[in-house]
């Protein structure tokens, strides 16, 4: 009986560990540009999607749109394959800044590298993402290339259902 317990005890901890993995992913509602000052609405074809991996560095996350991603790169990589648009990992994040508004939402900045990869094509660029969390629910994100912030995108999120 005792082999029993600790075995029942050892695939609820692994099962623990691996509910704590699970990626999250979250669905733009809302999608905004801000242009040499001015911000706009902005509507993208497709769903733009963005995944958070808790076993992941902080701050990494993973983003799905071709029009938004080739928007963002301002069409500057020249892959062989057009589908290396569709997606890209903003990895090796360092926290630059935390700020926590009136309304309690947390703002953590962070710098990294956005990499967009495929069999033959490689292209990287340094991106500043910005996560906006309340109470443990994303709520928003904001980014733009370190070397051209003239130019920043806004988005609400919401889980995918």
């Amino acid at each position: 009986m005792r082999n029993y317990y600790a075995l029942f005890l050892l695939l609820f901890f692994i099962s623990a560990n691996y509910a704590q993995q699970t990626a999250q992913t979250l669905i733009v509602s809302e999608a905004w540009v801000n242009d040499s000052e001015e911000w706009s609405d902005f509507q993208y074809s497709g769903q733009i999607i963005f995944s958070l991996a808790n076993s992941n560095e902080e701050g990494s996350l993973k983003i799905g749109n071709y029009d938004f991603l080739y928007d963002l790169s301002g069409g500057k990589a020249r892959f062989s394959n057009k589908a290396t648009y569709n997606n890209a990992e903003f990895a090796h994040p360092r926290k630059v800044q935390v700020q926590t508004d009136k309304q309690g939402v947390v703002n953590s900045t962070y710098e990294g590298t956005l990499i967009f990869q495929s069999e033959k094509d490689y292209y990287s660029v340094i991106a500043v993402v910005t996560l906006l969390e309340k109470s443990g629910n994303m709520l928003g994100v904001k980014m733009h290339l370190k070397d051209s912030a003239r130019k920043e995108y806004a988005f609400s999120v919401k889980p995918k259902s």
